[in-house]
């Protein structure tokens, strides 16, 4: 019984190991090569446009993706899954996504032309796609696959950078490598079907988790993105990068979440025993610990790569490291926590959360911001992100004793509420 449970912790470790790598390789190239070549070629003012610009296509890319992807995956637990069910929903998400980009980025005061608003479209599109088509890896545990994935999405934006110079304009720089990611997949998958499975009967229920789930996740991300949105309308491009550029390392660190939380969601989709409050206390202490650690060490990590990178731009992004890096570690454990309690409790107390979330987001930062400048943002957000972690604490502790709640649990959670 020890040798299988510490086989499985085994097991479980090499699999978050081998896609944090993959997904940290894919942010480090985007981060740290591609965002630097931008600031260099378009200066401090632009780059704060193009970060964004970056935020909404993030905020509709994850959206989208993610919601039919983790649907997929909660879904998996009932038995096989139709890609039809949701492949139609990331087309049809992707269309309007791109399309709502467009007067986002032309009346957004963002100096961008009508070629540079498409090409952004086009970026949006192949986002929420490339959000969905890791579930191709995440359904069969095929972390190896999940891993080569993303190898080849950052091989394709750092030719993103060379192609750049032959066609000036900053979104071509990820375009590739989105391309080249869903290309993979649609040679190799075989769980993304192109349309070719027919929708299954339980069609409408599973369109009701994806909806829920999508509303959730663009709360979520509206909110985590909600800082580079209020610095552009309310102190200007030139804030939204130094506190990009304060918050770097921390933000990076979240980037972790994903292929963290794809690994935490695979294995208790397959666990259907109760939760205790030794589990959650457990869980407890192990993401404090968390914080304080990855806390410490983004703001090391922002001496160095910030100095490194952006050295024109190090004076004034250092007294921002550990209140901007504090504010984004809370954010990434609380990604972690609201997971385990996908798991633990009804849907709909993700929706839940998000909701206090961005109310306590919009009641606390922007006042705060427009009375105290970036730093009264940086205290606001830093605030609301431990707000987020507690409550997803506490939520976890009021469901213990619960089991694991299959697909249909959830389903029946959304048609209700």
């Amino acid at each position: 019984m020890k040798s299988d449970l510490k086989s499985k912790i085994k097991t479980i470790a090499s699999d978050s190991i081998l896609s944090i790598i993959a997904l940290v390789l894919m942010n480090v190239v985007a981060q740290f090569i591609v965002y630097p070549f931008w600031k260099r070629a378009y200066g401090s003012d632009f780059y704060g446009h193009i970060l964004y610009a970056m935020s909404i296509v993030n905020i509709f890319g994850i959206t989208v993706g993610n919601a039919a992807n983790n649907a997929r995956m909660v879904a998996s637990v009932k038995g096989k899954t139709e890609d039809g069910d949701y492949s139609i929903f990331v087309l049809t998400g992707s269309v309007i996504s791109a399309l709502g980009t467009l007067p986002l980025i032309l009346f957004g005061g963002l100096d961008m032309d009508l070629t540079t608003a498409v090409l952004t479209g086009v970026l949006t599109f192949v986002t929420c796609w490339r959000y969905y088509c890791d579930v191709e890896f995440r359904l069969n545990i095929n972390y190896k696959g999940y891993f080569l994935y993303y190898v080849i999405i950052s091989i394709g934006y750092a030719l993103g950078i060379a192609l750049m110079q032959v066609i000036p304009y900053w979104p071509v720089a990820l375009i590739p490598g989105e391309l080249a990611g869903l290309i993979f997949v649609r040679v190799k998958g075989k769980v993304i079907s192109g349309f070719r499975d027919k929708r299954s009967p339980d069609f409408t229920s599973i369109l009701g988790t994806i909806f829920l789930l999508s509303v959730t996740y663009f709360i979520n991300n509206l909110v985590f993105n909600g800082d580079r949105l209020l610095l552009e309308h309310t102190l200007g491009g030139d804030f939204v990068t130094i506190y990009y550029l304060g918050s770097l390392v921390g933000k990076t660190m979240t980037l972790i979440t994903s292929p963290m939380n794809s690994v935490i969601i695979g294995y208790l989709a397959r666990y259907h025993g109760q939760f205790t409050k030794k589990m959650v206390t457990w869980l407890l202490g192990v993401t404090f610990g968390t914080i304080v650690l990855f806390s410490g060490l983004s703001v090391l990590g922002s001496y160095i790569l910030i100095q490194l990178l952006y050295p024109e731009s190090f004076e004034q992004a250092l007294p921002f490291f550990l209140i901007g890096n504090a504010a984004q570690i809370f954010y990434f454990v609380a990604n972690v926590v609201t997971t385990v309690l996908l798991r633990m409790a009804k849907a709909n107390y993700q929706l839940k959360i998000n909701i206090v979330y961005a109310v306590t987001f919009l009641a606390c930062c922007i006042p705060a911001t427009i009375f105290g400048g970036l730093w009264g943002f940086c205290f606001a957000i830093l605030f609301v992100n431990i707000v987020r972690y507690l409550m997803a604490i506490i939520l976890c502790y009021t469901h213990t004793g619960s089991r694991a709640l299959g697909a249909s649990s959830v389903a029946e959670t959304e048609q209700k509420g």
